[in-house]
């Protein structure tokens, strides 16, 4: 009996194991199906090579790679059929859930839902780049949205579709100068055809977390060739309300000097910072009680304005700024965290209590903190 061909395979069993029930999505390298492992009895997604795919000795190498990784926001890669005979496939992880682009087309997501979409997926690409492999197509339709089971827009996201994903100083197997990826989110070495690195992921995924918090993509010109070549000579638009802490992350991601990018796991700290700054400022707007001196409490209102710092001057791109933006936004959450536990502590003695000591800091960072200080003390 001949094998089935990609055309449509639904409802056709590949390796006498796998059932392929719907199909999910097409590509230019292959279909996407949800399936049916029927040994292990649990639904799987099948992607489907089409006949004649180039490039597959790659894609077997890089397969046996993403096989050993296991990070939670990655899709993990179950079963490959990559040999001679037709048609070859990727069996991987389910994700029940929307993919990112699906969800974006009803518009922005909240800040708190983006800073857990950053640390996910900028996570998993630090362990694939650890693993020597760079994805070179980073995009909200390869973004995975698991919802948690809660209320809320509150979402797990898992990377996927590894089918064009480049081996690190590997022996090339693809033509020199050949842009692949997608338009909208192609870096600019990508455009020029230059060798990927881990740093073209970090460009990507920048694009991608500006499109969650704006709704809009960052280039969107109908023209392809206008989309392509506006990476050459401008920078991503970062309007000023998406905030000077995410202003700063999202401009040294999008860098058009790759040397000028963070890494992945400075992008995983600096999504970390964002949301231990968010997490101060709901604390701070809460009531402290203090006491007074005659013995009653009253209320002091903390400034939320000062829980979450600026960095001190616009970043310029320099890896030299952009670390020094990470370990100052760092300490800026932790600091005034600390303050604000003292604070509460403090107000529960009998006796009124000196305000804390600052450590020493640089400025502007000392002059918030004194301001909060000033605010909160009897």
């Amino acid at each position: 009996m001949a094998s089935p061909r990609p055309g449509d395979l639904t409802g056709h069993l590949l390796g006498d194991r796998y059932e392929l029930a719907t199909r999910l999505g097409e590509g230019g390298m292959g279909v996407v199906y949800r399936g049916r492992d029927t040994m292990l009895r649990r639904d799987v997604a099948v992607k489907v090579f089409r006949d004649g795919t180039t490039e597959i000795a790659r894609t077997a190498s890089e397969s046996q790679l993403l096989a050993a990784l296991n990070h939670p926001s990655l899709v993990t890669l179950y079963d490959a059929h990559l040999g001679a005979e037709e048609p070859r496939y990727l069996v991987m992880e389910y994700v029940e859930g929307p993919t990112l682009d699906e969800r974006l087309r009803r518009g922005s997501l909240p800040e708190p839902a983006v800073s857990r979409l950053a640390e996910d997926l900028a996570d998993a690409l630090d362990a694939v780049h650890r693993a020597g492999i760079v994805h070179r197509d980073v995009k909200p339709a390869n973004v995975l949205l698991r919802s948690p089971g809660i209320s809320g827009e509150e979402f797990s996201a898992k990377l996927a579709d590894f089918g064009i994903a480049y081996l690190v100083d590997a022996t090339r197997l693809t033509t020199p100068g050949t842009i692949i990826g997608s338009a909208a989110y192609l870096s600019p070495e990508q455009v020029t055809g230059a060798d990927p690195r881990a740093s073209t992921d970090v460009y990507s995924l920048g694009l991608v977390l500006l499109e969650a918090l704006t709704g809009r993509r960052a280039f969107a010109q109908n023209d392809l060739r206008e989309a392509v070549l506006a990476r050459l000579s401008q920078d991503p638009v970062i309007p000023s309300e998406v905030g000077h802490e995410w202003g700063a992350l999202l401009a040294a991601m999008t860098a058009r000097d790759p040397a000028d990018r963070p890494t992945a796991r400075e992008v995983v700290a600096g999504a970390r910072n964002l949301r231990a700054g968010r997490a101060a400022a709901v604390v701070s707007t809460a009531t402290v009680a203090l006491p007074s001196e005659s013995g009653a409490t009253r209320t002091a209102v903390l400034p939320a304005e000062t829980a979450v710092l600026p960095p001190d001057t616009a970043v310029d791109g320099t890896p030299r700024r952009w670390r020094r933006w990470l370990a100052v936004s760092a300490l800026a959450a932790v600091v005034v965290v600390g303050v604000i536990t003292g604070i509460s502590i403090a107000g529960a003695g009998d006796e009124p209590a000196s305000p804390p000591a600052l450590p020493a800091l640089e400025e502007p960072l000392a002059a918030h903190l004194q301001k909060l200080m000033d605010a909160v003390s009897p």
